[in-house]
This record gives C-alpha cells, sequence and structure tokens, in this order.
C-alpha cells in the first residue's frame, strides 16, 4: 500500500516555466516508488507566465488543492493601471527602474518577510490542516522558493510532528536576486532568523547542487541531501529532425539584466567578418523575455539582421525547439556566488543532445555538469577569443554534419532517477 506525502508547492499547473517543472515531475514518477502525492497549491497565483499544456502531464487521479491567497501584484498592477497578477519581471532585476518601481521594491523587501507571497501561509496551513485530518499523510515536502512555503511546513511540523523535507531550488537569504533589493539591516536579520528556523525544523533538506550548501549556515549542512533537477525523457521526440537551414544558435527563457555578455556580441560579430559563410548562415534565437541593455548590446553590435525574438512559448514547444538547434546558449548570471547557480534549463538542453555552449565561471557547478556529462563547452564573461573558437569548431561540425553527437553520461540526471532519490529520502523520514 502506497504513502502519503502532501507536497507543499506554490507553483502548480497552469504555471508555466522553470519553477514548476521540479515537483510536476516528481509527481509523474513518485507511484513507481510507493509513494502517492498530494498536492497543495494557490488559486489563480502570480506567474510571469502559464501553460495550461502542462496539465497533460499531471498523473491521472492525483488530488490537487488549491486555496485562496493574498498578495500585493495585484495591487500593483491596479496601480500601474494594467489588470491581474502577473509577476512584472523587470520589478528585481530591471537595469533601469522607475521611481515607481523602487519605492515597490523597497516595500516588497521590508514588508513582505521572506517574500511577497507570504500571504498565502494562513489560507494553506488550514487547508493542509484538513488534508491531514481526513487523509493519512505520512510526510510533508516544501519547496521554494517563494521560501514562505517553508513557513507552512514549519506550522505544521510544529502541530502534527511529520516529517518535513523542506526543498530548496534557490538559496534563501543568499538568493541572487536579493541583491536587487533595498533591504534594511533590521530586514536582513528577520529574514536570515527565517532561514535559520526553517532549517532547525525541518528533518531534512533538499538543495540542487553541492555549492548550494554553502550559502546556507554551516551549523544545519548536515541535514542537506543533493538532488539536482534533470531531464525527462518523455518530453522529448527522439524522431525530431535537426534544423538544417542555420547554423542557430538558441536560448530559452528570460534574459536578464545581469546575463548580458558584450563579450559574445562581439565575437559574434567578428566571425560574421572573417567567415563570409558564417555570415550567411549564423542566426541567434532567443526565447523568452529579454532584458532592453541584452537588446540594445546585440543592435549596437549589429547582429539584428541575424537575431529573432520569440516570446514565451509552452513548454512542448520549448523542448521541440531544443532538440532542432544547432546550439544552445546558456547564461549563468554575473552576480554573486554565481558559481552555485546551476539552472533546470541546463538539464533539459543536456537531454536534447545538442552542444551546451555555456557563458559563466569555469569553475562554476554548472560548468562542471557540462564538463563531466560531455554536453557542451564552458567560456568566461570576458573571454573574447574562446568564444570565437568554440563557435567555429561547432559550425564546422554543423556544416559537416557531425554536431548531434550526445551527451555521454546523463543518465544520472533523468527525472526518474532523482525521484527514486526523493522516495529513499521519504522511506528513511516515515519509518
Amino acid at each position: 500500500m502506497s504513502k502519503k506525502v502532501l507536497i507543499i508547492t506554490y507553483y502548480w499547473v497552469p504555471a508555466g516555466g522553470v519553477a514548476v517543472q521540479r515537483f510536476l515531475k516528481f509527481t509523474k514518477y513518485l507511484r513507481d516508488y510507493g509513494w502517492e502525492p498530494i498536492i497543495l497549491t494557490v488559486q489563480d497565483g502570480s506567474y510571469p507566465y502559464t501553460d495550461p499544456a502542462l496539465q497533460d502531464q499531471v498523473p491521472e487521479g492525483i488530488q490537487v488543492f488549491r486555496t485562496r491567497t493574498f498578495e500585493p501584484f495585484e495591487i500593483y498592477n491596479l496601480l500601474r493601471g494594467q489588470k491581474g497578477k502577473t509577476v512584472p519581471l523587470a520589478v528585481v532585476t530591471s537595469s533601469k527602474k522607475s521611481l515607481f518601481q523602487r519605492l515597490s521594491g523597497y516595500i516588497r523587501a521590508n514588508f513582505f518577510l521572506p517574500d511577497a507571497r507570504v500571504g498565502w501561509k494562513p489560507y494553506a496551513i488550514k487547508q493542509a490542516s484538513e488534508i491531514i485530518a481526513s487523509q493519512k499523510i505520512d510526510a510533508i515536502i516544501t519547496t521554494g522558493p517563494p521560501h514562505s512555503t517553508h513557513l507552512i511546513g514549519q506550522a505544521l511540523k510544529a502541530k502534527y510532528k511529520l516529517p518535513w523535507l523542506a526543498d530548496f531550488r534557490d538559496p534563501w537569504t543568499e538568493i541572487f536576486n536579493n541583491q536587487y533589493l533595498p533591504f534594511t539591516e533590521a530586514s536582513k536579520a528577520k529574514d536570515k532568523q527565517m532561514e535559520a528556523s526553517v532549517l532547525r525544523d525541518c528533518d531534512v533538506a533538499t538543495v540542487i547542487g553541492d555549492g548550494m550548501k554553502t550559502v546556507f549556515p554551516e551549523a544545519f549542512r548536515s541535514k542537506m541531501r543533493v538532488i539536482t533537477n534533470g531531464y525527462d525523457e518523455g518530453d522529448f521526440n527522439r524522431n525530431l529532425k535537426h534544423e538544417t537551414d542555420k547554423f542557430r544558435m538558441r536560448y530559452v527563457g528570460n534574459l536578464f539584466s545581469n546575463q548580458n555578455i558584450p563579450a559574445l556580441w562581439k565575437a559574434i560579430a567578428e566571425l560574421r567578418i572573417q567567415h563570409t559563410d558564417f555570415a550567411k548562415d549564423f542566426e541567434l534565437e532567443l526565447i523568452g523575455k529579454v532584458d532592453s541593455s541584452i537588446s540594445e548590446g546585440i543592435h549596437n553590435s549589429g547582429l539584428d539582421d541575424c537575431t529573432k525574438y520569440v516570446s514565451f512559448i509552452p513548454h512542448q514547444d520549448a523542448i521541440a525547439r531544443m532538440q532542432t538547434a544547432s546550439i544552445l546558449l546558456s547564461v549563468i548570471p554575473d552576480v554573486e556566488n554565481n558559481k552555485l547557480i546551476i539552472t533546470g534549463k541546463i538539464f533539459e538542453y543536456m537531454g536534447s543532445g545538442r552542444p551546451v555552449f555555456l557563458v559563466g565561471p569555469t569553475d562554476c557547478d554548472a560548468a562542471k555538469v557540462i564538463s563531466d556529462s560531455n554536453s557542451g563547452s564552458v567560456c568566461e564573461y570576458t573571454d573574447k577569443a574562446g568564444m570565437k573558437s568554440a563557435l567555429l569548431h561547432y559550425y564546422e561540425q554543423y556544416k559537416s554534419g557531425t554536431i548531434a553527437e550526445k551527451a555521454k553520461d546523463i543518465e544520472a540526471y533523468s527525472r526518474k532517477q532523482l525521484t527514486a532519490k526523493l522516495a529513499s529520502l521519504l522511506d528513511d523520514l516515515s519509518q
């Protein structure tokens, strides 16, 4: 008989983007390892974008409970003269902020701790208590960001003494976009206290990489376990043919100002001047929202005629675009502690079988994953010569038809194997 795990996650279908993928995939495979997942999420959450097609990936019969929430995004949008709860991505990381955005950032940083979704807490605790009372729950999982979700798990742990796993897809107080928020010293201290109390009270914490452990208080690292993000073989259509009309470098996801790479734009521009065939064949395709500083950099480098901008597309379409590209661009944000960042998209890139062109620190965790799996190349942000060399290498493979070499060792990052690790942790906790 299966055990039951209550998964408390803000991001769930119809939310789109990488945040929903981790536990959507865990949910897909948990039954294979003796665990029945029950989902607790929000009704009409504030998401950057939605992807209703993901509903097809939710296993049949999974119970999903949705609750009300109170959040500031709807008020924020009304003050901007817009409707709805769509999250304005530029509020935090944009290189250009209005006075209204700066004021909003101050309110968010100091009045909504640990994050702007903390208003979900009372509704979620009430609904979770009803679920626990009516069903035999054997364990609880909370996943963040938003890290206020862990406060829900903490309250339930105190009340019901159930085993509790806190999952961290990103750091808490050291998450890279916190540097853009004007925290007061008192707010920073309160946020750190919340983080420490959650780590103290949970039974085990999961993080997505070894490096991420180092940004949390040392006293709690012994209870941390690594379960990376991954790729789901079921997402890929292996009969898709690679595009041959262009030597196409694709980026899938949002590009923020801290991911601007002038050296790459210059490298491409120089290659187009130096190699006539490259100039004719090359295309850069950016799928997602692009910060204005990046589009300006591309324009100033004379690349408008070979650059294509595509707005958000559903996840399944994004996977197909990955599989058919020549090479896939990934950019680690140029921020403090960026050596610890491993974007979920990298694993899907690897699963696509296309070479990954990673820009970031050559000794970062993501670079190690790429190197260990033989999945592509890594260049530092300012290494224009290295970028040109790598691009020419892949271009020569494109011309000879040999660019489709698949990564040699990625099975450890399959979503099914990763779910087995999660289930094993749950088994240990519930004994």
